[in-house]
């Protein structure tokens, strides 16, 4: 494995452990936010909790979607792409590459946008402003694009031969 590939291979392993620590204690807030609700439903429910699991759930997604993209676990369908000969399968791939950076960055900036517009108002029962649970849209899309960066550097560093050996 060459110095490029260690590095991004070090990078995306860091990236996912920092990514799903964090998803793992939203779950935590999450549960006991839910968990809270339902048992308080007997006596007197707090307003908020609704609200924190609907904030922790969206964030922890969010946050879990860098590291599902490391595992290949989004869903893919590969059967045609697969059976095509190896040139236009490099092709499509390399299409397909272009394509999804190009929606990471679409989503980042309209993420960016719509955040900055809700910036003003207000989730009353918890007292954050909205664009606090609207941020985990830019913030989810740019860990997706670092990982599928790093995985690029990856494969192209192996599909170009690079063993870290000095020429």
């Amino acid at each position: 494995m060459s110095a490029v590939s260690s590095v991004c291979s070090t990078l995306a392993n860091r990236l996912e452990q920092l990514c799903l620590i964090l998803a793992g204690l939203l779950l935590t807030v999450n549960l006991l936010a839910v968990m809270l609700g339902v048992f308080a439903r007997f006596f007197r429910p707090p307003v908020w909790t609704s609200d924190l699991a609907r904030v922790t759930l969206v964030w922890m997604v969010m946050l879990a979607a860098a590291p599902a993209l490391k595992r290949g676990e989004h869903m893919a369908i590969r059967i045609l792409v697969d059976r095509l000969p190896t040139v236009p399968r490099r092709i499509v791939i390399l299409l397909r590459t272009v394509v999804f950076f190009a929606i990471l960055l679409l989503m980042i900036w309209l993420g960016v946008q719509y955040t900055y517009k809700m910036r003003f108002f207000t989730i009353m029962t918890l007292g954050i402003k909205k664009a606090v649970p609207l941020a985990s849209i830019p913030v989810g899309m740019a860990l997706m694009l670092i990982e599928y960066t790093l995985q690029q550097g990856i494969t192209i560093d192996t599909l170009c031969g690079n063993s870290g050996k000095e020429s």
